[in-house]
Protein backbone atom coordinates (compact mmCIF):
# COMPACT_ATOMS: atom_id res chain seq x y z
CA UNK A 1 0.00 0.00 0.00
CA UNK A 2 1.12 3.54 -0.55
CA UNK A 3 -0.06 6.93 0.60
CA UNK A 4 -1.73 9.06 -2.07
CA UNK A 5 -1.99 12.85 -2.10
CA UNK A 6 -4.81 14.90 -3.66
CA UNK A 7 -3.37 14.66 -7.18
CA UNK A 8 -3.34 10.82 -6.96
CA UNK A 9 0.46 10.72 -6.93
CA UNK A 10 2.08 7.89 -5.06
CA UNK A 11 4.39 9.34 -2.40
CA UNK A 12 5.80 6.60 -0.15
CA UNK A 13 4.83 3.19 1.20
CA UNK A 14 2.78 3.12 4.39
CA UNK A 15 4.30 -0.15 5.53
CA UNK A 16 7.98 -0.90 5.37
CA UNK A 17 9.31 -4.39 4.79
CA UNK A 18 10.97 -6.00 7.77
CA UNK A 19 13.75 -8.51 7.70
CA UNK A 20 12.47 -12.02 8.46
CA UNK A 21 13.18 -13.09 12.01
CA UNK A 22 14.63 -16.47 12.89
CA UNK A 23 11.64 -18.65 13.72
CA UNK A 24 13.41 -21.75 14.98
CA UNK A 25 15.94 -21.51 17.76
CA UNK A 26 18.60 -24.15 18.11
CA UNK A 27 19.49 -23.19 21.68
CA UNK A 28 17.92 -26.30 23.22
CA UNK A 29 19.60 -28.60 20.74
CA UNK A 30 22.93 -26.87 21.36
CA UNK A 31 22.57 -27.37 25.11
CA UNK A 32 21.59 -31.03 24.85
CA UNK A 33 24.35 -31.94 22.37
CA UNK A 34 27.12 -30.18 24.30
CA UNK A 35 29.09 -33.10 25.70
CA UNK A 36 31.53 -30.85 27.58
CA UNK A 37 28.90 -30.28 30.27
CA UNK A 38 27.73 -32.96 32.68
CA UNK A 39 24.27 -34.51 32.31
CA UNK A 40 22.91 -32.55 35.26
CA UNK A 41 24.19 -29.20 33.99
CA UNK A 42 22.69 -29.91 30.57
CA UNK A 43 19.41 -30.94 32.19
CA UNK A 44 19.40 -27.81 34.36
CA UNK A 45 20.14 -25.51 31.41
CA UNK A 46 17.56 -27.20 29.16
CA UNK A 47 14.93 -27.07 31.91
CA UNK A 48 15.59 -23.38 32.50
CA UNK A 49 15.30 -22.64 28.78
CA UNK A 50 12.05 -24.59 28.41
CA UNK A 51 10.51 -22.99 31.51
CA UNK A 52 11.26 -19.53 30.11
CA UNK A 53 9.52 -20.42 26.86
CA UNK A 54 6.60 -21.95 28.76
CA UNK A 55 6.20 -18.84 30.92
CA UNK A 56 6.06 -16.63 27.84
CA UNK A 57 3.38 -18.84 26.31
CA UNK A 58 1.31 -19.47 29.43
CA UNK A 59 1.51 -16.08 31.15
CA UNK A 60 -1.45 -14.53 29.26
CA UNK A 61 -3.66 -17.53 30.08
CA UNK A 62 -2.69 -17.34 33.75
CA UNK A 63 -3.44 -13.60 33.89
CA UNK A 64 -6.86 -14.11 32.26
CA UNK A 65 -7.65 -16.95 34.68
CA UNK A 66 -6.72 -14.80 37.69
CA UNK A 67 -8.71 -11.81 36.42
CA UNK A 68 -11.77 -14.01 35.86
CA UNK A 69 -11.53 -15.34 39.39
CA UNK A 70 -11.08 -11.85 40.86
CA UNK A 71 -14.10 -10.59 38.91
CA UNK A 72 -16.21 -13.52 40.08
CA UNK A 73 -15.07 -13.12 43.67
CA UNK A 74 -15.70 -9.36 43.76
CA UNK A 75 -19.18 -9.88 42.28
CA UNK A 76 -20.03 -12.44 44.93
CA UNK A 77 -18.67 -10.24 47.71
CA UNK A 78 -20.79 -7.33 46.51
CA UNK A 79 -23.89 -9.50 46.16
CA UNK A 80 -23.26 -10.98 49.61
CA UNK A 81 -23.68 -7.50 51.06
CA UNK A 82 -26.97 -7.13 49.18
CA UNK A 83 -28.59 -10.30 50.53
CA UNK A 84 -28.82 -14.07 50.42
CA UNK A 85 -31.05 -14.26 47.35
CA UNK A 86 -28.77 -11.94 45.36
CA UNK A 87 -25.72 -13.94 46.45
CA UNK A 88 -27.32 -17.19 45.31
CA UNK A 89 -28.31 -15.67 41.96
CA UNK A 90 -24.82 -14.29 41.37
CA UNK A 91 -23.26 -17.62 42.30
CA UNK A 92 -25.49 -19.53 39.86
CA UNK A 93 -24.89 -16.97 37.14
CA UNK A 94 -21.11 -16.98 37.56
CA UNK A 95 -20.96 -20.76 37.68
CA UNK A 96 -23.17 -21.12 34.60
CA UNK A 97 -21.24 -18.57 32.56
CA UNK A 98 -17.85 -19.98 33.56
CA UNK A 99 -18.96 -23.52 32.73
CA UNK A 100 -20.35 -22.39 29.37
CA UNK A 101 -17.15 -20.47 28.53
CA UNK A 102 -14.96 -23.41 29.54
CA UNK A 103 -17.06 -25.75 27.40
CA UNK A 104 -16.62 -23.49 24.38
CA UNK A 105 -12.88 -23.21 25.04
CA UNK A 106 -12.39 -26.97 25.34
CA UNK A 107 -14.60 -28.01 22.42
CA UNK A 108 -13.14 -28.31 18.98
CA UNK A 109 -14.02 -30.80 16.26
CA UNK A 110 -10.62 -32.50 16.33
CA UNK A 111 -10.83 -33.38 20.03
CA UNK A 112 -14.41 -34.58 19.58
CA UNK A 113 -13.37 -36.86 16.72
CA UNK A 114 -10.52 -38.28 18.83
CA UNK A 115 -12.90 -39.00 21.70
CA UNK A 116 -15.30 -40.77 19.34
CA UNK A 117 -12.48 -42.82 17.76
CA UNK A 118 -11.14 -43.94 21.13
CA UNK A 119 -14.60 -44.81 22.44
CA UNK A 120 -15.36 -46.87 19.32
CA UNK A 121 -11.97 -48.58 19.43
CA UNK A 122 -12.55 -49.76 23.01
CA UNK A 123 -15.74 -51.65 22.08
Amino acid sequence: MASIDNANNVLEPLLEAKEPEEVVSSALEDILTNTELSKWKRLKSATFLEINVLYRLAAPAVVVYLLNNVTSMSTQIFCGYRGNLELAAANLGNTGIQTFAFGIMVYNPFSLSLILCFSLAQR
